[in-house]
């Protein structure tokens, strides 16, 4: 999602590339689903395994040790692939943040080293934020677990406000289609969007059974209203005299269109 501004013709292929990439991790998350239902032979033996891992025995079961262990790595791998996309994501977004003013030491995050021309401060700033937050596991690895809870939720949320907010004032506000539109089915799959975000997050807040204690309460939603709490002091306190949005008009530069075909940037 923080791509498209760096794509060639981002407005037709930053589209083309969300929903290719929702059907293929669509289809090939079916498939892995399907191939690892058809390996469960012992479901108890498999939960209480001696790995703590319930997929790494998955696989030892499937393909022995050796087998196992092969699969194990290019689980690992992807998680590393994962971990290095997050990094990137999360360092593009807190340098963006910090460069508009809306963090705490906005100054020293929005900094850019003159050598590398890279925010290194936002990126250090990750990396040891995210070891901080893993690091509480060692102590504690229910608030561990509330903490990586509340991902999903918030992920959805953060997708959703973008899309509630333009149906909100979208009569208020100029706004210009694109080339990629959905025409007059827009509004309509947007409210379906919003009413299943707001469903599904609820459902993610739930405990996973009943009845409820200390041990299996779901304390995402603390993680959650924290954050949300933590958001808006932040912006009373100092950010509302800051921020003003996207800094971004010093990249932007304008250019003659006079030149270009009319259907340029359409979907053929």
């Amino acid at each position: 999602m923080m791509e498209p501004p760096k794509t060639h013709d981002a407005a037709t292929l930053g589209p083309i590339a969300i929903q290719s990439a929702v059907i293929v991790s669509g289809a090939m998350g079916w498939l892995l689903t399907i191939s690892l239902c058809f390996c469960l032979t012992d479901f108890e033996g498999i939960l209480n395994t001696p790995t703590g891992l319930p997929a790494a025995q998955i696989f030892l079961n499937a393909g022995g040790k050796t087998g196992g262990m092969i699969m194990w790595g290019f689980a690992v791998l992807v998680q590393l692939f994962t971990g290095c996309s997050a990094m990137l994501a999360d360092t593009r977004m807190a340098y963006a943040f910090a460069r508009d003013e809306a963090l705490p030491f906005s100054s020293s995050l929005s900094k850019i080293n003159p050598h590398t021309q890279t925010p290194v401060n936002a990126v250090w700033f990750v990396v040891l934020f995210s070891i901080l937050l893993n690091c509480i596991a060692i102590g504690s690895t229910q608030t561990a677990t509330a903490i990586f809870s509340i991902t999903a939720p918030a992920l959805d949320v953060s997708y959703v406000s973008v899309i509630l907010a333009h149906q909100i004032y979208k009569h208020q506000v100029s706004f210009i289609e694109g080339p990629f539109t959905l025409g007059g089915w827009g509004p309509y799959i947007n409210w379906i969007s919003i009413i299943w975000v707001v469903f599904i997050s609820s459902v993610l807040f739930f405990p996973p059974k009943v009845p409820i204690t200390l041990e299996n309460m779901n304390y995402a939603i603390f993680v959650g209203l924290f954050i949300a709490v933590f958001a808006l002091v932040w912006w009373w306190v100092d950010a509302r005299g800051k921020y003003t949005g996207p800094r971004t008009n010093e990249y932007l530069q304008e250019i003659p269109t006079e030149d270009y075909p009319e259907d340029y940037g359409t979907i053929e």
